[in-house]
């Protein structure tokens, strides 16, 4: 599978499973083809409504310029090669879940929407 969003003409939703270590960083991989221009996208914690947006937006860009709830959470990729990447910084294991970024693609039902289960290891090392 590809982590190229490619700009399509039907919705498109996938799901991958994600593991990160508590104290470290995590990319969820979200891309799609800018040669037709930036493109507004969002993360979302859990599932990304079948309406446009994000209702539990924790970070957006409209191509430009990026809007957070939290520094933990920033899109490290280049916005005008289509790369809209969430970095979470210093996991914990409260980041366990669903995540799920939403392309606003132009037309009716076009948006690509992706989802990535996180799971986060505390880091801990059992000895016996």
């Amino acid at each position: 599978m590809s982590d190229l969003c490619p700009v399509s003409t039907v919705a498109h939703s996938d799901s991958r499973e994600v593991e990160g270590r508590a104290g470290e960083s995590v990319t969820l991989t979200c891309k799609y083809d800018a040669k037709n221009g930036r493109l507004s996208a969002c993360w979302n914690r859990g599932d990304v409504p079948l309406r446009g947006g994000c209702n539990n937006q924790i970070i957006s860009t409209d191509g430009q310029t990026v809007t957070r709830v939290s520094s933990r959470y920033q899109l490290l990729g280049r916005l005008d090669e289509g790369d809209v990447s969430m970095t979470i910084l210093n996991l914990t294991e409260t980041d366990a879940g669903r995540y799920g970024c939403r392309v606003d693609i132009p037309g009716w039902f076009n948006d690509e929407k992706h989802h990535f289960d996180l799971t986060v290891d505390s880091g801990e090392t059992l000895f016996k």
